[in-house]
């Protein structure tokens, strides 16, 4: 008999429920046995009697037993004799196995309890009120014009890789990436970009937020000091402390970053942290000879470099400087590229281009971590590219953000002039609107939220006191004669901040 009287509102089904009648059962008879309402040793009724007694069919009633039997919290023959394990499963997780377990004694001190490092990543806000990545809105940075993709070219080489699960497309990732892929990439990088590299040494990752990642993970240990520009990107912020780096802001300039500054503040760093074309967020391009510095310097340091080339295939006066990479001789730098700004972002593919030294340690890495794209879309990614689609798609859109980046520069002249002024930017999705005296870049993008304009603020990107009150203002994503009528409602809203 059971030690605890087996209650029929206890074990109440819905037939009209959501949850098949079997399961509401298990959890019903799970939920009494660990609440201790039903103790150790205690005999269930049979099936065919709980099965009378609730007005549901046996099956229900063996299928519920039969899944409690399996994980360990019945024992003995079903149908024949079922009774309640002497030692259930759940009190094996407790020093001592106590028996019922109440709300106090199973709920941690902290549920949400992280790393001190978690807590510090966690932290980490992209800047902007109301920011919604993927949202189409003046002045977003950081989206390219995904209307302008080819999705139809896009979707028909996608279905041509769907079509036969033989074509060995349908199993696992491909580790360091798909072979035309790879191969793919090292001939783009090397005709736009100056690199020097094989297909082998290209790591085909899930954006460039996990080539980051990898990258931190397997060139820091906890409390190695790492470069990074001040003011710079957040992602890479972010991932460098996800790793335990000790991050030391170095100052951007007019030539990019401060190479002097940083051996001053660290004269031996891990690694260093740069986007040389095109300086993320404030857009200057990093001179030749502080190039030819910070390699030298990471050389003697016994440094590594990670190069973050983001967007440099927008470029609208002139053509971009070869890249680190292509100059380093000591193979000190680590290629970083993306296909979000010049494809969709959704597409979540990028890469790392690594020296030869680090190939079969990334390689290894790459599929414990989960950074590896659907084999699926490299295939595709690798025709789209092969195919020459690649090159004509952002031919086009230099033209389209040639246009639009003329006229949020002609706009802001004539709407904005009274609060900012954009600062000189040859290249890029993005310029920055450099605040009048006295003018917040927090309060004013508030503003600009309120009136459903989207201006990043500079302030977040910076790890100590802000030197520069700006905005971040995309132009990528919008239409020309959206960008003046926005021009004009941002201009209302900062209105508000006048003395």
């Amino acid at each position: 008999m059971l030690r605890t009287p087996l209650s029929l509102d206890l074990l109440a089904v819905d037939p009209q429920a959501d949850t098949p009648l079997y399961r509401q059962l298990y959890d019903a008879l799970r939920g009494a046995i660990l609440e201790g309402r039903l103790t150790a040793g205690g005999r269930l009724p049979s099936s065919r009697r709980l099965a009378a007694d609730l007005g549901v069919g046996r099956n229900t009633v063996l299928s519920a037993y039969e899944q409690l039997a399996a994980e360990g919290y019945l024992e003995g023959q079903i149908g024949a004799g079922t009774r309640i394990a002497s030692s259930l499963p759940d009190n094996l997780l407790e020093v001592g196995g106590s028996a019922a377990r109440g709300p106090d004694q199973t709920a941690p001190a902290n549920p949400n309890r992280l790393s001190r490092r978690g807590e510090t990543v966690a932290a980490i806000r992209r800047p902007g009120i109301g920011y919604e990545r993927g949202q189409a809105r003046a002045f977003q940075h950081g989206l390219p014009a995904v209307d302008q993709f080819p999705a139809a070219l896009w979707s028909r080489l996608l279905g041509r890789r769907t079509r036969d699960p033989r074509n060995g497309l349908f199993g696992y990732e491909t580790g360091a990436g798909y072979a035309p892929l790879r191969e793919a990439i090292a001939a783009h990088a090397g005709a736009a970009r100056g690199v020097i590299c094989t297909p082998d040494q290209v790591i085909v990752t899930t954006g460039a937020q996990a080539a980051l990642d990898l990258a931190s993970r397997m060139l820091i240990d906890p409390e190695d000091a790492v470069w990074i520009e001040e003011p710079g990107y957040l992602g890479a912020r972010a991932a460098l402390l996800g790793a335990g780096a000790r991050l030391m802001p170095v100052p951007v300039d007019g030539e990019g970053l401060d190479v002097a500054a940083g051996i001053a503040l660290e004269p031996a760093p891990r690694l260093i942290y740069v986007t040389p074309s095109h300086q993320y967020p404030l857009g200057v391009t990093l001179s030749l000879p502080r190039r030819l510095a910070l390699l030298d310097f990471a050389r003697r340091a016994d440094a590594w470099v990670i190069e973050d080339d983001y967007d440099s295939e927008y470029r609208y006066a002139g053509r971009p400087l070869a890249s680190l990479q292509g100059l380093d001789r000591a193979t000190r730098v680590l290629y970083m590229g993306t296909f979000s700004k010049t494809l969709f972002p959704g597409l979540k593919v990028g890469y790392l281009i690594v020296p030869d030294a680090l190939v079969d340690a990334f390689r290894a890495a790459i599929r414990l971590t989960g950074h590896v794209p659907a084999p699926i879309i490299q295939a595709a990614l690798a025709e789209f590219i092969g195919e020459g689609h690649f090159g004509a798609h952002v031919r086009r859109m230099r033209t389209i953000y040639a246009a639009r980046r003329a006229a949020l520069i002609d706009a802001a002249e004539r709407e904005l002039v009274a609060f900012l002024e954009l600062t000189p930017c040859d290249g890029g999705m993005q310029l920055v609107g450099c605040l009048r005296d006295g003018l917040d870049d927090r309060h004013a993008s508030a503003l600009a939220a309120a009136a459903n304009i989207h201006v990043a603020p500079l302030a977040p990107y910076y790890l100590g006191k802000p030197s520069l009150s700006g905005l971040h203002m995309g132009f990528a994503g919008i239409p020309e004669a959206q960008i003046a009528r926005s021009a004009k409602r941002l201009a209302v809203a900062l209105a508000e901040m006048a003395p």
